[in-house]
């Protein structure tokens, strides 16, 4: 339990000091500007007092126990104070120094050196170069942190690697009058792990939701088994850094194996459920609305506005989500007619008209919120100042009382009615200041819904020849190499994946025997390591329609491709259908991430490809194929039949449980599988083993 971290009964800062600019004056100052509940014990050498508080020049000389000590001084001082604190029986150190890991190899070995004292005397390790924790529960109100955003209590609890995005995180939340939980900006995570700390976010009753910054993963899985457990109780929200720089890139246009961290946390969020963001602005405004609100039951939108422009752009964004307007019954358009003037649209949109009161406000929400096919609402209204807008106010709130469907309320308003948006936050609704926010709230909130309410099922048990796998990746480990093609076509038949007939020779005498195996016409190609992109560089030549043309064929490649390690595959000739890319790679510390999408300019230009942590289940295989923008290329368009369904969905499972069964394969690309109305067919391979 890590209640010695974030509910401490007694604080040590050592490297306090009377400068009021030090990190260590900053953290008592903010200990007791906020009300910490237990006693505060400045360390200085030189003793005295600092902000009125009695300073003790060791933590050996407090005479009370303390289970928390803030650290500030010079790297090379940090060993003898910990081990002060290990004499002391401190059992929590945030140490906010600098000069570790982050400066490289001296930093790194200072590092190992400090958490290896640390844990001999007992003691963990929160941090290096961190900025601390604060825990707003009145209770408590720990402000063990030198940063300056207000804290008052909340329930969104905020965890970042990075201590800008994380004060960006708090003060937004500060700004809209939500304040926050717990919050921590870890640093270097030399000890003290992100997914210890998400782990005990999680177990706390009075967060509601978390938010997450992250930039690198140190211990992947935990994280997954983490984050799994917290997102059927509670909504996780993460933004990843990093995501666009070069080298990242998440598939190559060929071999579909450079993936990166990037990727992995798609893979990752996807699976445990969390709720993931490119924008911070729209995390924040998500968990604006997390934190006052229920998650929808469906993802049917119902809307009210009194003007009709920002209605307009909250349905387009709506559409863009992938929710839905909802209809009303016809007692509901009943209702609506009743009540409203006459001028009022009753469609979705209901446009209650610029000139709506307060009562007519209150029937429209109250309306919606009983319609059985309406999931959500978003409300906008401008402050027009022919109404009495605080009483518009006060019956949308009436109207949400009794549902407990999410709700947002969207005001045009300026600054001399900025406390009718505060009253309407204080009444628990969220408020924005664009309809585009509201549609976006509620659609992160339907995504939570959804994810956290799908089938889970375990990986299927597939009929696999495992002894004639592991004979073949054996047979290869150590040499950090290329399978040759007809090793690698024999492994994926080894675990029921469909390729063509495949024959290896080496020499013109050996044509007519594998013309013979695989039938004509045939495809012969360059099996060689070096030659990646085998179309682009003549290595592969198609519907080979007789031995003499196969004779000539490969004489003309054999003289291009040449010198060690260079052989050739004649191939059984496969009809043409709609081509896909399935591809495995090593993901350090997960395991292997799965990757499918359509193949052609699909991966080389657009990149629409999606990743999933293997092995696979039938609704990660289902969902998978669903998730490419070219999806419904494989339904079938403009005439064009649809693919094999089941046939994808098997051969991901299978491409899948092999990357999974065998760590020692680092990469594995199936690149064209050819898909057909009645089956698919890996008519290319490159496998990796490590």
């Amino acid at each position: 339990m890590l209640d010695g971290l974030f509910k401490p009964r007694a604080v040590a800062v050592v490297g306090a000091s009377a400068n009021p600019y030090s990190i260590g004056h900053i953290v008592i100052k903010n200990l007791s500007n906020y009300g910490f509940k237990g006693p505060i014990f400045p360390i200085n050498p030189k003793g005295g007092h600092i902000r009125s508080f009695k300073a003790f020049k060791s933590v050996l000389d407090v005479p009370d126990e303390i289970d928390l000590v803030n650290i500030s001084v010079k790297y090379s001082l940090v060993p003898s104070v910990l081990k002060e604190c290990g004499q002391k029986g401190i059992k929590f150190a945030i140490v906010h120094t600098a000069g570790f890991k982050e400066v490289g190899e001296e930093g790194i070995k200072r590092e190992r050196e400090m958490v290896e004292l640390a844990h001999s005397l007992g003691m963990r390790i929160f941090g290096p170069n961190s900025q601390g924790i604060q825990n707003a529960d009145p209770e408590v109100s720990v402000y063990a942190n030198f940063t300056f955003v207000p804290m008052k209590p909340g329930n969104v609890s905020i965890i970042a690697q990075g201590g800008g995005m994380g004060e960006m995180l708090k003060l937004h939340l500060h700004n809209v009058g939500l304040g926050h939980r717990m919050y921590c900006s870890y640093g270097n995570e030399c000890d003290l792990s992100m997914p210890e700390i998400l782990d005990y976010y999680g177990q706390d009753e009075g967060t509601k939701a978390i938010m997450m910054q992250i930039e690198s993963f140190k211990d992947p899985a935990a994280f997954l088994e983490v984050a799994s457990r917290i997102t059927p109780n509670k909504p996780i929200l993460a933004i990843k850094a990093g995501r666009t720089r070069e080298g990242s890139v998440a598939v190559s246009s060929h071999t579909g194996t450079l993936v990166d961290q990037a990727a992995m946390a798609r893979a990752m969020f996807k699976k445990a459920g969390v709720v993931q963001f490119t924008d911070t602005h729209q995390m924040i405004k998500a968990a604006t609305a997390f934190s006052t609100q229920e998650p929808p039951s469906g993802r049917r939108i119902g809307m009210i506005t009194n003007t009709g422009g920002p209605g307009i752009q909250a349905v387009d964004e709506s559409i863009d989500q992938g929710l839905e307007l909802a209809k009303w019954s016809e007692a509901g358009r009943e209702r609506l007619a009743n009540a409203l003037y006459a001028e009022a649209s009753l469609g979705n949109p209901v446009d209650v008209v610029a000139t709506a009161n307060a009562d007519h406000y209150f029937e429209a929400v109250d309306t919606l919120l009983k319609e059985e096919e309406t999931d959500m609402v978003l409300v906008f209204f401008v402050t027009a100042p022919f109404t009495d807008t605080e009483a518009i106010a006060r019956r949308i709130k009436e109207a949400t009382d009794t549902s407990d469907k999410p709700v947002v309320v969207v005001v045009e308003t300026h600054e001399g009615l900025y406390s009718l948006i505060d009253r309407l936050r204080e009444s628990d609704l969220p408020v924005y200041e664009f309809a585009e926010d509201g549609a976006r709230a509620l659609a992160a909130m339907a995504d939570y819904a959804d994810t956290r309410d799908r089938e889970i099922a375990p990986p299927p048990d597939l009929d696999v020849d495992h002894a004639a796998a592991k004979a073949i990746v054996s047979a290869h480990e150590g040499q950090n190499a290329y399978l040759g093609q007809d090793d690698a076509f024999a492994l994926l038949t080894s675990y029921g994946i469909p390729v063509p007939k495949v024959s290896r020779i080496t020499n013109d005498q050996e044509l007519t025997a594998a013309a013979s195996t695989v039938g004509l016409p045939c495809v012969l190609k360059v099996d060689s390591a070096d030659v990646i992109h085998k179309s682009d560089e003549g290595g592969v030549v198609l519907d080979i329609a007789s031995e003499d043309e196969l004779q000539k064929t490969f004489k003309t490649m054999a003289g291009k491709f040449s010198g060690p390690g260079v052989s050739f595959i004649v191939q059984e000739q496969k009809a043409s259908g709609c081509e896909i890319i399935v591809g495995a790679t090593e993901s350090p510390g997960l395991g292997s991430l799965v990757m499918f999408g359509l193949g052609g300019i699909f991966v080389e230009v657009m990149k629409d490809v999606t990743f999933a942590i293997a092995p696979l289940s039938l609704p990660e295989a289902v969902t998978m194929m669903r998730e490419i923008k070219g999806f419904p290329v494989l339904e079938g368009v403009r005439g064009a039949p649809g693919c094999d369904m089941t046939a994808i969905e098997d051969l991901l499972l299978r491409v899948s449980r092999l990357a999974a069964d065998f760590p020692a394969i680092t990469e594995m690309d199936l690149n064209p599988v050819l898909a057909y109305p009645d089956g698919v067919s890996a008519v290319d391979v490159r496998i990796k083993v490590k």
